[in-house]
Formats: structure tokens, sequence, C-alpha cells
């Protein structure tokens, strides 16, 4: 049975397809991209408001602004898929085609992966696309037509199969398990990304150790454990984790996708930061940025971890980064219901109900509540 470690505590999914034994790996003999392009590799379990709520299962590599670089067979893969989107009429992006490429492990079927947002398609792998199966269709502002074809072709570590970093600097590089998944609370709250692992362990050394050294942000490296991230935020009977406005027994979707809120350790430096991340509108701060970010602190009442919060309607404030200029707070208490109450707390810079007596933290009618 797979197991990867440093990554995501993930157990064996019930799962009623057998995918049988497999050895652990590593598998992947070859960088995605050369290592000089490669800015930044993104953490597992990224959470990005307002459109990403939820920890993201996506992956991949932040590449330098450097123009077109190869894209490669990270290992002996088996090509299962191959997509094409062509915009064809677009304000800023009309004529550009956008490729993407699904793979097995052909000896461990249970683990497939993803490149996406490649510029160029190599040749040889283009001319499957000569009879796929085309759609078009439009949003508000664009025309798209979208070619697929499913195929089986082995290629061999190293191969070029694309270029990347035209025009798009990123290039997503997902990895997914079908055994396994993840211990949410509402489990069926969240369809989306149930698989997903982390890329670099199935990597051979040293380019396993490129890679993590890699993750992160910009300058920012995730140095906690698991270094490659994590999709598991939810903590069971503490305020950590994965919530839904009370009331609403919704699943995740791009219609509800409002009315979820997560309170997690930051997905970067989880020693330091705690974040509340929300796509609600109350919560909404100029620029519609739905992310707060706060300065951890390790006892008392202000910015503790929530995980630590006890179930007794404790009231606890959040103050909000200089990021913010300091001008929200949010009061914020874990009931016996397991539900929390939370209110934000507009306030003048300098001036957070935080730094007052904790006597004087009372909810107002404004408070809303949480459910898992």
């Amino acid at each position: 049975m797979l197991f990867l470690t440093g990554c995501s505590s993930a157990t064996e999914s019930n799962s009623d397809e057998d995918f049988g034994e497999c050895e652990p790996g590593p598998y992947f003999t070859h960088l995605p991209v050369d290592q000089e392009q490669i800015n930044y590799f993104l953490v597992l379990g990224k959470l990005s408001p307002p459109g990403d709520v939820f920890p993201r299962g996506q992956t991949g590599i932040q590449l330098k602004r450097t123009g077109l670089t190869p894209v490669y067979a990270v290992g002996d893969v088996e090509i299962r898929f191959i997509e094409r989107s062509r915009w064809l009429s677009s304000a800023f992006r009309e004529g550009h085609s956008d490729y993407s490429i699904s793979f097995e492990i052909p000896d461990c079927r249970a683990i497939y992966g993803n490149y996406e947002h490649m510029d160029i398609l190599d040749e040889s792998l283009e001319a499957y696309l000569a009879d796929a199966e085309c759609e078009i269709y439009s949003t508000e502002s664009e025309t798209i037509e979208s070619c697929g074809t499913r195929v089986e072709l082995p290629v061999s570590a190293g191969t070029v199969i694309g270029q990347a970093g035209g025009f798009f600097t990123g290039l997503d590089f997902d990895l997914f398990d079908r055994r396994v998944y993840f211990d949410f609370v509402e489990v069926d709250r969240y369809p989306m990304a149930r698989w997903a692992i982390c890329p670099q362990y199935l990597f051979i050394d040293p380019l396993r150790d490129i890679l993590l050294d890699k993750t992160g942000r910009f300058e920012t490296r995730r140095t906690a454990e698991p270094r490659c991230g994590t999709m598991e935020i939810d903590i069971a009977g503490t305020a950590q984790g994965m919530w839904v406005l009370d009331g609403h027994d919704v699943t995740l979707t791009a219609q509800h996708y409002d009315k979820f809120f997560a309170l997690a350790p930051h997905e970067i430096e989880p020693e330091k930061y705690l974040v509340l991340v929300t796509a609600h509108s109350s919560f909404r701060m100029s620029g519609n940025y739905h992310l707060f970010r706060f300065e951890l602190e390790e006892s008392g009442r202000v910015n503790r971890r929530f995980s630590e919060l006890e179930s007794d309607e404790t009231v606890y404030c959040y103050e909000s980064e200089a990021f913010h200029h300091n001008v929200v707070s949010f009061l914020m208490a874990y009931g016996a219901d397991d539900k929390i109450t939370i209110e934000r707390v507009d306030h003048e810079p300098g001036s957070s109900p935080c730094a007052e007596s904790a006597e004087s933290w009372v909810f107002s009618e404004s408070a809303i509540k949480l459910m898992r």
C-alpha cells in the first residue's frame, strides 16, 4: 500500500474499485521543467478566496518570467487524456491556446496527475487532437472552443511534451491517489480534490529536495511539516477547520461558496499566522479581499489557535495584521453545540477591541453563527 511520508495524513479510501498493491515509489526521475526556471512550488492546500475557500487540491510551479520553457514527462508514465482550450473571442487572449495532459503511472494505476496551462503541445501529441471531440461555449465576455481526446500513450521520463511560461507564468502539476481520502468533519460537503496528494515525495533524491526547498510563495518557504502542505485543516471538536453559515445544509459549489468559511493555520507559515477565509458578503474588504491574517499568540484570548478555543462560549478576539491597516477585528466563540459565533468589528487604525478588556467583548445583533 502506498504511504507518502511527510504528506497529508491520508488514509485508505472505501472505494469499491481495487487498484491493487503498489510499491511506495519514488516513480519520478525528471523535473517537470528545468530547475533554473522554477520560481517557487505551490503548497498543497492553498486557500485563495474568493474562489478557493476550501484547501486547494492543485499544486504547481510558478515559473520565472523568462518566456517559454520546455515541459518534461516526470517519469515513465502513460498519457491518458489530451485537451486543448482555444479562445475564439476574448478581450485579452483571443487566439490563445491552452493545453492540458492527464497521465497515470503504469506501475501504480491508482496514482494519476495533470499538467495544465501549457502554451504549446509537442507536435506528436497535438496530432491526436485532429479527431478530438470539440465543443464551443461562451461566458459573459469570452467564447472558448474545448477539444479533448482519450489516448493510451506511453512516454519516457524526460520526454518534452510541450512548453509553458508564455501567457501564464504558472504550470499546474497536480497529483492524486484514488485510494486515499481526507478526514473532513463533514466530508460530503467537499466533493472536490478528495484524493489530492503531494507530488514532491514521488520524486527521487535530490529532485524531491529541490522541489521541497522551493515550496512556498515568492521568497517565503514552508518549513513546517508536512513541508509540501496539507489539505487536512479540519480538527473535529475544535474551532479549526471548514464551516458553513448556520442553517445552510449545502455542498461547496459555485452556487454556494459564499456561505463557507475556513479557520486555519496559515498555509505557508502555520507557526506564525492564522487565517480566516470566506467569500461571505458581510466580510468583504475593499478590492473584494476575503482573507484575513492574524499573528499567532501563544497565550491569552487574542489571536489564539482555533484548535485551542474552549467549547464553552468564551469570547476570543482576532486582530487582523497591518496588511488591512488594522481596521478590522473579529470576535469569536466556540459553543458546546459545536457551532461558532463570529462578528466582524470595524474600527479606526490602532483601536482594535482586542486591546480592550475582555469583559467588553460582547456580540451584537450583527453576529452570525457557523455550523459544520
